[in-house]
């Protein structure tokens, strides 16, 4: 039914995402139903059906990585593929779990294959679901409330210290996975970053990954000397056996800094000059797993939300069949002419002997009538509109009882494409 290829944060490092990252939808164009996600921490595709793995690198993969790269990635089927996509959408499967970010990005995705007509009727009905699906995670859990890695914690420091954030700029060392949520958090605060790493490539890699409308320096592990005294804020957290700022580096200033060491063992040599503050990663690792505790229940109410959207979807879409319509209203319409013919014939306007012949007409002129619409709706069964079709049909001649606002893409609506 549904088919996904994740590479993510876990079982892919920046470098390889940065290659992934150069995949575009139109990379894509041989299959039917497919949208591309990509993040900086992640880069997915989602099918409508499943697909062949060794088709799928000979026509698109081969492009950017090697057969041994492609192996890293995750494979969802199925209903395992439309939990991942629902945990995604709801920022269970996120680095920082209850990020809201990650719904947005979900959203621009869609929408842009949506634009393009890679979208049809089964990714319409997945991603609608996904949405409704993680609006439920925020409403009925607590998950998105506070943030829970060392990383986000220390830049929510920053900000109680120096109360708006905007404007200054920050210098962040390292490109490792906390230096990528330190520098996530940091652009949301409006920060601009200098960043700064041992191999260059790698800080541009990063870089690429986060945007190009965000203002990032790159420079050299050799410039970090200079660099540590001309800004207040700092962020290190590289993989580093050894100090890489000491003592001998750090001259006095003007203006008060503050230093977050985000590494293990740490990245800057203590008994700095007064003017600096120097938050460590055990200052911040008390709050962080404080708060990873207190989530722990909300995240397993977070996952049993899940399921039963799973479930929920999975009988949904027994129920938006096209054929179920049109059998539907050819019966009704049968019924409709025999009643009318019975009620006739009761009251003479009819005569009995010629009943049969009526019927006939009765039903050819019904089965002309429907004729079109039935052709309409065949027509439309593969189309990303189909459901708000089907549920107005259903709404109209009194079938099941069913709304249309049950069925119907929010995020559409609110883009305009159904108007």
């Amino acid at each position: 039914m549904y088919f996904v290829i994740s590479f993510n944060y876990r079982n892919s490092d920046v470098v390889l995402r940065s290659k992934l990252a150069k995949l575009t939808l139109e990379d894509f164009k041989d299959f039917k139903e497919v949208f591309l996600l990509s993040t900086c921490n992640r880069i997915e595709v989602v099918f409508d059906k499943k697909q062949d793995l060794t088709e799928l690198y000979d026509k698109v993969y081969k492009k950017v990585i090697t057969p041994e790269e492609l192996v890293k990635a995750e494979v969802y089927e199925d209903g395992d593929a439309i939990e991942h996509v629902f945990k995604v959408a709801a920022s269970l499967d996120s680095m920082v779990v209850g990020e809201t970010q990650i719904t947005g990005q979900l959203k621009e995705a869609f929408y842009e294959a949506y634009e393009k007509h890679f979208i049809g009727q089964d990714l319409t009905r997945l991603i609608h679901f996904s949405f409704k699906c993680a609006k439920k995670v925020r409403n009925q859990t607590q998950i998105s409330s506070e943030p829970v890695s060392v990383a986000s914690i220390a830049v929510r420091r920053a900000k109680e210290e120096l109360k708006d954030l905007s404007g200054y700029s920050a210098v962040v060392v390292g490109v490792g996975d906390t230096a990528r949520i330190v520098c996530k958090n940091l652009i949301k605060e409006g920060v601009n970053i200098v960043l700064v790493n041992r191999t260059v490539e790698n800080a541009f890699a990063l870089k690429e990954e986060l945007g190009d409308d965000v203002n990032i320096d790159i420079h050299s592990i050799e410039k970090l000397p200079k660099l540590i005294n001309n800004y207040r804020l700092l962020f290190s957290a590289t993989a580093s056996n050894y100090p890489i700022i000491r003592n001998e580096d750090v001259k006095p200033t003007s203006f008060k800094r503050l230093w977050f060491d985000l590494a293990i063992p740490s990245d800057i040599e203590d008994d700095l000059c007064d003017s600096i503050t120097l938050i460590k990663v055990d200052d911040l690792k008390e709050i962080s797993e404080r708060n990873l505790q207190k989530r722990q229940e909300e995240l397993k109410c977070a996952n049993e939300l899940i399921k039963r959207c799973v479930e929920e979807f999975e009988k949904y879409l027994q129920s938006v069949s096209i054929d179920p319509v049109i059998k539907f209203l050819q019966e009704k319409a049968h019924e409709c002419a025999d009643t009318a013919l019975k009620n006739a014939v009761k009251k003479k306007y009819i005569p009995a002997e010629v009943a049969d012949e009526v019927e006939k007409v009765l039903h050819n002129a019904f089965k002309r009538f429907l004729h079109h619409p039935n052709i309409t709706l065949r027509k439309m069964a593969d189309s990303a509109e189909v459901d708000v079709l089907v549920s107005s049909v259903k709404r109209l001649f009194g079938m099941n009882g069913e709304s249309i606002d049950m069925n119907k893409c929010e995020y559409h609506m609110e883009k305009g494409i159904f108007k």
